[in-house]
């Protein structure tokens, strides 16, 4: 998976698009491109199969002082792989960082009948914690599964509400199950669960977000680099996963 986003890091969205598209279709998974003025989207799987199942979602963008390889082409390489291994469907969404104009254009067009779930991946390649949030839903099969004691237990899993702002934003809006994951260091989910417990600190939710080790793998940060992505959590988000469809 690592390779996936040295691939994807350092080029233009134009040439990010086509090796992400390259990269799908050459293990065999169907894609095709949905478009506005103001985003494109990668719809990856069988969107015709009105079977209903559960929907992956990665962004994809990246904001121009970033190599993006922890925000969010980590997430990204996880999804690839999933698709290659299990019965889901996956949407690359564009401009999460421009005001989620790729999940508003998802919103606007997608049909909600064959969406049995919706989990975003949003920061995923650095750290031990796999912090999770359930949005909406949290008595859907899928999630049940996943959130599960013994899964707990082995992938590290932990509900954290106060994760920082993603797609899961607007793509609540379809009213599906809607679960959020992004992983973090120990020091950095432990940080944010104190809110749980002093919730009058929520205000400075903005602040302490900014002082999470994580923070500096991202957005031009000084851990910004594909070399710092740690292929064991990439994994552990693989794995649970996996397991949580088989």
């Amino acid at each position: 998976m690592k390779t996936i986003v040295r691939s994807l890091s350092g080029c233009s969205k134009k040439e990010r698009i086509r090796r992400l598209i390259h990269m799908l279709e050459q293990n065999g998974v169907q894609t095709v491109m949905q478009q506005d003025k103001d985003a494109v989207n990668i719809l990856a799987g069988d969107f015709n199969d009105k079977t209903k199942l559960p929907m992956l979602c990665a962004h994809y963008d990246i904001v121009p002082e970033s190599s993006g390889a922890n925000d969010n082409l980590a997430s990204v390489a996880i999804l690839v792989r999933l698709l290659t291994t299990c019965r889901c469907r996956a949407v690359f969404l564009d401009g999460e960082e421009s005001g989620h104009t790729g999940a508003k254009l998802f919103c606007a067009r997608a049909s909600r009948s064959r969406i049995e779930c919706i989990v975003v991946l949003d920061v995923c390649g650095y750290g031990n914690c796999i912090a999770y949030w359930i949005r909406h839903g949290r008595f859907c099969r899928f999630f049940r599964k996943l959130t599960a004691g013994g899964m707990k237990k082995k992938y590290h899993l932990l509900s954290l509400p106060f994760l920082p702002e993603s797609d899961d934003q607007v793509l609540v809006s379809l009213g599906r199950p809607l679960m959020r994951m992004s992983v973090l260091p120990e020091c950095d989910a432990q940080a944010l669960r104190s809110l749980e417990t002093y919730p009058e600190y929520m205000a400075s939710l903005q602040e302490l977000a900014a002082s999470l080790e994580v923070c500096k793998t991202i957005h031009g940060g000084p851990l910004d680099d594909p070399d710092i992505v740690m292929p064991e959590s990439m994994e552990n988000v693989y794995r649970s996963l996996q397991e949580a469809f088989n």
